[in-house]
């Protein structure tokens, strides 16, 4: 459908129709949500009958994260239809991280982090592992005693941490579930890069308001190879080889 061509509504059926085509909505899903048969929603869709209630309008709004306002009876052209929806959708993007003082009261403060890194002789001292002191501050920044920082975004059930190393500047990325952080303990997956290398890892391990000894985290870890993936270099190589320079 092209946004340029300017459709004037004359009844909320025929908004309704438009918004379906728009934004590509399953009808079959919408039928199901008011509890009714698809015909009759196609019957909406063809105007034989003017019979949404504000109860249908209400659920599907609420269903679909569409603003309901673009039901109201000033809303008459398309391109105003259009530009509700994009602000919504934009609106919906910029609100996937929020501040949540809740949880920030529990994440705040010190953290130690536990896990295996990609060379084990870059941790010889600390018998093979990596125990990182780390702050999360009340401003969401998060720095680590290496001074690597970066920054807390809380997800609604997930959130991150992403970092900066101070040398090299390349990003970590650090996710955890949100509903263990209450323990004082929970894992996390990180991805990031192999000491020394370009190449790619992910990684699990643990953040604990405890410090435990090496030979104690590595018990909770477990083995190495069930916790860590290194990137294959015969696929790095496999798909280095289908580039094309134009």
């Amino acid at each position: 459908m092209q946004e340029e061509t300017i459709q004037h509504f004359y009844n909320t059926e025929e908004k309704l129709s438009f918004i379906i085509d728009y934004l590509k909505l399953n009808v079959k899903e919408i039928a199901d949500l008011w509890g009714m048969q698809s015909n009759y929603i196609s019957k909406l869709r063809e105007h034989t009958h003017n019979s949404l209630r504000p109860m249908h309008l209400y659920a599907f709004t609420g269903a679909y994260n569409i603003p309901h306002k673009v039901f109201d009876k000033k809303v008459k052209i398309s391109t105003e239809v259009i530009n509700i929806l994009k602000e919504a959708k934009k609106e919906k993007i910029n609100n996937i991280f929020e501040k949540n003082k809740k949880l920030m009261e529990k994440l705040k403060g010190k953290w130690y982090a536990y896990i295996y890194p990609s060379n084990p002789n870059s941790a010889i001292k600390s018998e093979g592992i990596w125990i990182v002191e780390t702050y999360i501050n009340n401003d969401y920044s998060v720095v680590d005693e290496y001074q690597n920082s970066g920054i807390l975004k809380i997800g609604k059930n997930q959130s991150l941490i992403i970092k900066e190393s101070y040398d090299e500047r390349d990003l970590t990325i650090i996710r955890f579930s949100n509903r263990q952080i209450a323990y004082k303990h929970f894992r996390f997956v990180i991805v990031s890069t192999q000491n020394g290398t370009e190449h790619e890892m992910i990684n699990f391990g643990f953040y604990s308001r405890t410090k435990y000894t090496p030979t104690e985290a590595k018990e909770i870890l477990g083995d190495t190879s069930n916790i860590q993936l290194k990137l294959d270099l015969d696929f790095n190589d496999r798909l280095v080889k289908k580039v094309v320079i134009k």
